[in-house]
Formats: structure tokens, sequence, C-alpha cells
């Protein structure tokens, strides 16, 4: 498990590095490019000078932004757009997110600022008025999209960044989590079995169980003290008299005499017999 969790973390990191690596080598021609495309003075649909109007193609489902230069206080009423009718169309107003959607000049810098966006419903020509006292530009910001996502060098720069640098960061979160997972100590589990002696063997089968059927077997304890069982056994074989204690120990004293007289004879005549060969 954990050899499969560090090659995927290594392919990951490889393919963030390499994606890297093609965003920094297009990210000079892609801005460049970027900058030329999106240039309001050189890629626009129509440029008013304060109090001029001028007639435009639009094409419905898009959006057309009306932008000015920052610092100029143009006001979104004093810019009209009509039909060949004479309809005026009501433009949208911008929220202030959309406000910071600035566009760049010929050099690179944001300096245009965008005042009124409009939409039309017909493919048709319609009639700009600038009543304003600045300088206005029409863009046609789906072209614009379009045209940035058609460039083979833009498209890949973009794609190389936003993938390569979250690939670098899970890369490198992968990273951390398996040096963590190798810095730890391993915990090893230690079992502790304690060896059981005879006596206390002897205890625990002589243990009275209140659940068990049979409560008063036990089992003999494998080593006798004998001097604790000798009086009992004495008093029980023997009796109470002294008479036949002493009959009975000299019987017995006369009996063994016998056995070791009769032991004795049969052993020499086993070696006789042996000498002589039998």
């Amino acid at each position: 498990m954990k050899g499969g969790a560090n090659m995927w973390v290594k392919r990951l990191s490889g393919l963030s590095i390499i994606l890297i690596l093609v965003f920094v080598g297009t990210y000079g021609d892609s801005t460049d490019k970027i900058i030329e495309i999106m240039d309001a003075e050189e890629n626009n649909l129509l440029e008013l000078e304060s109090g001029q109007e001028g007639a435009v193609q639009l094409e419905k489902i898009r959006f057309y932004t009306i932008v000015s230069l920052e610092g100029n206080e143009i006001k979104e009423n004093e810019v009209k757009l009509f039909n060949q009718e004479g309809e005026e169309i009501i433009g949208k107003s911008l929220s202030s997110i959309e406000k910071m959607n600035k566009r760049p000049d010929g050099n690179g810098e944001l300096v245009f600022i965008p005042v009124i966006i409009f939409e039309v419903s017909e493919n048709t020509e319609y009639i700009f008025q600038n009543q304003g006292n600045d300088t206005l530009w029409v863009l046609d910001d789906l072209e614009i999209q379009s045209s940035l996502i058609s460039d083979d060098i833009i498209l890949i720069s973009m794609i190389s960044c936003c993938f390569g640098f979250p690939l670098g960061i899970i890369s490198l979160i992968g990273w951390l989590v398996i040096w963590r997972r190798k810095a730890k100590p391993s915990e090893k589990l230690i079992l502790k079995q304690e060896v059981i002696t005879t006596d206390q063997l002897f205890k625990q089968y002589n243990s009275t169980d209140e659940n068990s059927s049979v409560n008063n077997e036990k089992v003999p304890a494998p080593f006798l003290d004998i001097e604790k069982v000798e009086g009992p056994i004495d008093e029980l074989s023997l009796g109470d008299s002294d008479i036949n204690k002493e009959q009975e120990g000299d019987s017995l004293e006369e009996h063994l005499a016998s056995e070791k007289n009769d032991y004795i004879e049969e052993s020499d005549g086993n070696w006789k017999n042996w000498d002589d060969g039998e």
C-alpha cells in the first residue's frame, strides 16, 4: 500500500513539474498575445468621440461592453443605443466586481474600465451615441474570448498554469504525509504471559466453582506431605491398642526376615549355577 502511494505521488510530482516548466516557457509569448488581442484601442467595433454617433452590425446572444479610459467621469445614461426603428435599447448596469474587470492598452497597462453592457435581440445594424465628454470604445467580448481560446500558445499556457500549480500543491501534501509516516516510530505489541507454577495449577484445579456440576471433587496434590499423612494412616490401620501394634510389628519383622533368607538362598543358588556353567 505504501509503495503504491509513493508511486502516485512521484507521478503527480513529475507531471506538475513538467506543466510548470511548460507554463514558464510559454508565459512570455502568451502574455504578449493576450495584450495584443485585448487592447481596446486596436480591437474594437467602434470608437466614439464626445458627442459623436456611429452605426455598427451587432448580433444577438452576444455581450457588447462600452469602455472608457480610467479617470473619466462618464455615466451610464450618457451612452445610448438605438435600433433601426429608433427604439432605445436599455443597457445593463455593472456590478462592483464587473467594474474591476479592466482592459489593457498596447503596453499591457490596465487603463480601460467598463461603463455599461448592451445585449441585442436581433442580428441587425444599431446606432451608438456618445452624449458624454470623453471617448468611448465598443468591444465585442465574445469575439475577444474566442480569439484568446483559439490561440495555441495562450491555450497551452493557460492549461499548464491551471493544472501545474494545483498538482504541485497536492504532491507537496502527499510527500509531507509520507514523510510523517516514516518519521513516526513503529509501535510494537508486547504480550506478557505468566508461567503457571505447580502450586498455582493445584490451587486452580482445587478451587470450587459455583457454576460447576461437581463441587466436591478435587485433584490430589502431586507432592503430599509425608509427615502429615503418616499420622492418620497409622491411626486408621493400627488402631488405638499398643498390644496390637507390638504384635503386628513382630509379625512384620518375622515376615521380612524370612523373605530376606529366601532371597539370599536363591541368589546363592543362582551364582552357583552360573559358576558351573548352567
